[in-house]
């Protein structure tokens, strides 16, 4: 390096002003000037000479005032914040949703190729197993959205797109709102019936039963043999509500030439329709 070229270098750094927050690199290029790919030649330079403080912080470098340097020992090294490029939280999200890409990317590497009318089994079965695996990214998805409701749908697909934009036109074909035009708000997946707990009564349970079965009633039978209930256990717990006035039964067949049998009613829906013959009119 010649000597000419470092004085003009302590001779311009005599005049810099550097805030207390620092440049960066590129900062300290603009200011000195000069082009930004000799910007950290000089600031090692000068620093070595006590002339500014440059500290470095996993690779990044940033300028400070030289009156910010420790005395003694080495400096410690001044924070260099650097905004994030992504948001943390999505960040860990596709943390998560990485073995369920990686599945996916498998798969698609099993295709055998060809027309589509050769290998047919071997192309449905991999169809169907990414339809599965891109079922399990909704359901994360969904986990997440509901978790950190701050964050936008359209920031969570735009993140995922960014991240496999190879594999998300798969997802796409079968989950709509992670397209890339998708919706803003993510469905929320239907809900089943839900299913009675074992540890019901059989009266709890025979409620529950004629409840859920609406206007419309439930034969005695039914109950029996959804809830596991004796037949004439069912008569007697049958008996026990229709005396307290909380349900009805009725001896109806539900067909012309059905056979009659009892069946259970709610109170609170009435008197159960029977026409003719004794058969239940379903309304």
């Amino acid at each position: 390096m010649r000597r000419k070229v470092m004085s003009e270098w302590d001779a311009k750094a005599a005049f810099l002003t550097v805030p207390d927050d620092g440049w960066s690199v590129v900062g300290f290029a603009n200011a000195l000037p000069c082009h930004p790919s000799e910007a950290e030649t000089i600031a090692r330079y000068l620093h070595r000479k006590k002339l500014i403080w440059l500290s470095m912080r996993a690779g990044h470098g940033r300028v400070f005032p030289a009156a910010m340097r420790p005395g003694r020992g080495r400096p410690k090294a001044r924070g260099v914040e650097q905004p994030p490029m992504i948001d943390p939280t999505l960040a860990g999200f596709l943390t998560q949703a990485h073995p369920t890409f990686l599945k996916m990317r498998l798969l698609l590497g099993r295709d055998p190729g060809g027309a589509w009318n050769e290998n047919q089994a071997a192309k449905a079965e991999i169809k169907f197993a990414l339809a599965v695996e891109a079922t399990n990214l909704m359901t994360l998805c969904r986990t997440f959205a509901k978790k950190h409701p701050a964050i936008p749908v359209a920031a969570l697909r735009d993140a995922l797109w960014l991240d496999r934009p190879r594999t998300m036109p798969v997802v796409a074909e079968t989950q709509p709102d992670l397209a890339m035009a998708g919706s803003e708000q993510i469905v929320e997946q239907p809900k089943g019936r839900q299913r009675l707990s074992r540890n019901l009564t059989d009266e709890e349970r025979m409620v529950a039963y004629i409840e859920a079965a609406g206007a419309q009633g439930i034969a005695a039978y039914e109950i029996a043999n959804k809830g596991k209930i004796a037949r004439d256990r069912v008569a007697i717990i049958g008996e026990m509500f229709e005396n307290m006035g909380m349900i009805r039964s009725a001896l109806v067949r539900t067909s012309d030439r059905g056979r009659k049998g009892t069946r259970y009613f709610m109170s609170k829906f009435g008197e159960p329709l029977i026409g003719e013959g004794g058969r239940l009119v379903m309304v």
